[in-house]
């Protein structure tokens, strides 16, 4: 919602970004009847800070609801995003842009009733735009009172206009224009009414983060079994029965292996504690037989990679590493 609020804010934002902010302010009125509507349950302070700045923008989310259609373009620039029955004017031109053929039809069956020619056609071309057209022969029949005006005669046929014929073509003709002009019209309101509205749209997208941050903190509590540590103003450092969570994520998704939980006290008697791998305690170790004399150091030189920053190829950090282990070492180095 905040992103949608930025682009608008921008000059950038589109229809579904007016629906981000439909839908966010929508989900922050039910979560904030949620968390205010039991006050035998009140949230914490902090929680119930984030739960006023909510505030329901019901006018707003009406307005918006009512306005966009459920499946949006990504641009204004597109059309199409106005839903039916908010603005009755765009409704009609969208009808004379989508259902020209049907009202020409209509106009034609019209005008065979008034002429009583049953052969009478509706027709158009790019030279003449919309026209009446009847036979030769029946040219005689048309009424003379002036409503069908001569347009043209050719070998076989006559063609006529008429007022309400030329208005509907004009209509037909700007009908796609006007009617994405008036969308864009619509969608500058719209985007007018957002922005005044900024403060709050902002205040209640930055609760919903806050509140989606606990929400989903809680829920990690609950689902890992993890507790509140107690924070005081002691030495004391306890912990009982202490889980590492990624490392008990893996044992669980392997055969659901359990994690062996672990007490730590550093209390202010036990400030160091020695934790050795197991052949450090006299451990056995997996062979037939060992004998393992004393050493002074241990090296290792593990993979290999490159340092081009420092002007190093692999070949040239191997060599400083191995050069490094031969300076250091002694008779009683491993």
């Amino acid at each position: 919602m905040e992103r949608a609020l930025s682009s608008l804010s921008l000059g950038r934002g589109g229809p579904r970004d007016l629906a981000a902010i439909r839908d966010g302010l929508g989900q922050a009125g039910h979560l904030q009847a949620l968390l205010l509507g039991r006050a035998e349950d009140a949230p914490p302070a902090g929680l119930a800070e984030a739960a006023e700045a909510l505030g329901p923008q019901e006018a707003l989310v009406d307005r918006l609801s009512r306005a966009l259609t459920p499946e949006l373009p990504a641009l204004a620039r597109d059309g199409g995003f106005v839903a039916p029955g908010y603005a009755p004017q765009l409704d009609e031109l969208k009808q004379l842009r989508d259902e020209s053929r049907r009202l020409i039809a209509g106009l034609q069956a019209k005008y065979v009733e008034a002429t009583g020619i049953a052969s009478l056609k509706v027709k158009h071309n790019n030279v003449l735009g919309y026209f009446v057209e009847v036979s030769n022969a029946n040219a005689g029949k048309m009424p003379e009172d002036g409503a069908f005006r001569h347009r043209q005669t050719l070998a076989s046929a006559v063609r006529y206009t008429t007022v309400e014929l030329g208005e509907l073509e004009q209509k037909i003709l700007q009908a796609a224009d006007r009617a994405l002009a008036l969308e864009l019209e619509i969608f500058n309101r719209l985007v007018e009414e957002v922005l005044a509205c900024a403060g709050a749209v902002a205040a209640a997208a930055q609760a919903l983060a806050e509140l989606d941050v606990a929400a989903g903190l809680a829920q990690l509590a609950v689902e890992a079994r993890w507790t509140r540590p107690q924070v005081e103003d002691s030495e004391a450092f306890r912990i009982e029965a202490g889980r590492h969570p990624v490392v008990e994520a893996a044992l669980a998704a392997e055969a659901g292996a359990r994690f062996v939980a672990n007490d730590c006290d550093l209390s202010p008697t036990r400030r160091l504690w020695l934790v050795t791998g197991p052949n450090m305690i006299g451990s056995f170790v997996p062979a037939a037989r060992a004998v393992i004399g004393t050493v002074d150091r241990l090296f290792s030189r593990v993979g290999a990679a490159d340092d081009l920053a420092r002007g190093r190829s692999t070949f040239m950090v191997e060599m400083v590493e191995a050069a490094a282990i031969l300076n250091q070492a002694t008779p009683r180095s491993l």
